[in-house]
């Protein structure tokens, strides 16, 4: 199934049948998983996550338990029907689990889904998004956090994220006090990337001022987009273009020039970039930088304003896929979940573009189907009579 062969419409069976359980099983062998446990394997636990954050509006341990050890649940994923669990058990399978399981599913379907459903962005590029956002808890409650604030008891959890069209294509979890400064999480999240394509250009707002992350990215034969701040201080190798007074959006051009940035120790980089020098029409100046040395100053600054979908895109995940409320407390069950919304995600942003609906009415339709598809299946499982299937002949 490919993105044209669809015509704007895909259904949750086709989106469930891009994931093969058999890859399911080798990553489980693989990843060591299902070692030292007789039951919440790996693959009971990835559709059980899956199934439970598409199912409830406000997913918890108990509810998790509840789905579980539902018939209809362990039908759907062909899952032994004798097997019961507690919500404490899932609590600590959470806690214990080999992260690297769900990291290496989380790739799988990522990767799948690109392949059958990306396509080309606006501009020519493959943007990628990248930013943080912060969700917090009690501090008697959470595990490990940063503190922000010296007067609020909570601490905080950061996420980074990559979005790569409608795709998050990388994701860290970051939980240090140190970790709160974006100069190190946003170009950390951007290297672990997952292949990108070589027309990638990552943009990323102007918390990031680190002149070494500039030159990493560079150096790794990447493109980007970002702002710096108006005091930021340079010396010009070479005026660019002779752009100077166009305006592009709301934005006049003052100007283009290739220049090497001065660092916090007054050393000039040893990379050269690119700077864009803009002013609104109230006379606020925005200074755009990037390593793009060809690309038009037009092209730069639409770049930029693409980054606007990273936040839309938080917005649905804490809103539609409860990503705001904890699940586990403890750091490894943490990540466990990020990856798993993650993957949900993928399946209603998929679900939503081919379907041309709303985020709200797509979570929603992705759950009423996964329970057709499963009435439809017991149906047919029953021989047209379901109580065979609930309480036996």
């Amino acid at each position: 199934m490919s993105a044209k062969s669809v015509n704007n419409h895909v259904s949750v069976k086709q989106l469930l049948s891009l994931i093969p359980d058999e890859a399911l099983s080798r990553l489980a062998g693989e990843t060591c998983v299902d070692h030292w446990t007789q039951h919440l394997y790996g693959k009971s636990m990835f559709y059980l996550l899956l199934y439970g954050l598409a199912d409830a509006d406000k997913t918890s341990l108990r509810s998790l338990e509840d789905i579980f050890n539902s018939r209809r649940f362990k039908f759907l994923f062909n899952l032994d029907p004798n097997q019961t669990t507690r919500y404490n058990s899932i609590s600590s399978r959470l806690a214990t689990m080999n992260i690297a399981f769900f990291e290496e599913a989380y790739k799988l379907v990522f990767t799948l889904f690109r392949d059958h459903f990306s396509e080309k962005q606006a501009l020519g590029y493959n943007i990628v998004r990248v930013d943080s956002t912060m969700v917090a808890e009690t501090a008697n409650k959470l595990e490990k956090g940063m503190h922000v604030g010296s007067k609020t008891n909570k601490k905080q959890v950061k996420y980074t994220i990559c979005l790569e069209d409608i795709l998050p294509s990388s994701v860290q979890v970051f939980t240090e006090q140190s970790q709160l400064n974006e100069d190190l999480t946003i170009p950390s999240t951007i290297l672990k990337m997952i292949d990108p394509h070589p027309d990638t250009v990552f943009v990323f707002d102007r918390g990031v001022q680190s002149r070494k992350a500039y030159e990493d990215i560079t150096q790794k034969e990447w493109m980007f987009v970002t702002r710096v701040k108006e005091n930021t201080r340079y010396k010009v190798v070479e005026e660019l273009s002779t752009v100077k007074g166009i305006q592009i959006g709301n934005l006049i051009v003052e100007a283009d020039d290739w220049v090497h940035l001065y660092t916090g120790d007054n050393k000039k980089t040893d990379i050269p970039f690119r700077l864009l020098r803009t002013r609104n029409e109230q006379g606020k100046s925005f200074l755009f930088l990037t390593n793009m040395k060809d690309a038009t100053a037009e092209d730069i600054i639409m770049i930029y304003k693409k980054r606007w979908d990273i936040e839309v895109f938080f917005r649905f995940i804490k809103q539609e896929l409860n990503f705001s409320h904890f699940i586990s407390t403890n750091v490894n069950g943490i990540k466990i979940i990020v990856y798993m919304t993650l993957i949900l995600s993928m399946l209603v942003h998929v679900y939503k573009k081919y379907n041309n609906v709303g985020f709200k009415t797509a979570k929603r339709r992705v759950k009423i189907e996964l329970d057709d598809l499963l009435t439809v299946l017991i149906i047919h499982a029953s021989g047209g009579d379901p109580t065979i299937f609930f309480h036996g002949p």
